[in-house]
């Protein structure tokens, strides 16, 4: 084997392991990064239940709210008359 030869193996050679190399450090990246998006991925799934259970109950509070304002609309005119007939007794 000649001297050229020779470097340029131990070249090529250098050169396989720093990409052999390089290719591990972007594997670790790469699954490192997969684990954080499913992480994410879940947080995400989660948020969405717990907007979806807040927009039911807000819903829900809503009808609730909605229901007193209509017995308060009844109520009025009867209080009214129970005030009036107060006054006159009084």
């Amino acid at each position: 084997m000649t001297e050229i030869e020779r470097l340029l193996t131990d070249t090529l050679a250098a050169l396989e392991q720093v990409l052999r190399q390089t290719q591990e450090r972007q594997e670790t990246i790469l699954t490192d990064h997969q684990h954080a998006l499913a992480n994410h991925a879940n947080t995400l799934h989660q948020l969405q239940h717990q907007v979806a259970r807040l927009s039911a109950q807000q819903q829900e509070s809503a009808q609730h709210l909605q229901r007193l304002s209509a017995i308060h609309e009844n109520l009025e005119p009867l209080l009214e008359r129970l005030k009036s007939i107060m006054n006159i007794k009084s």
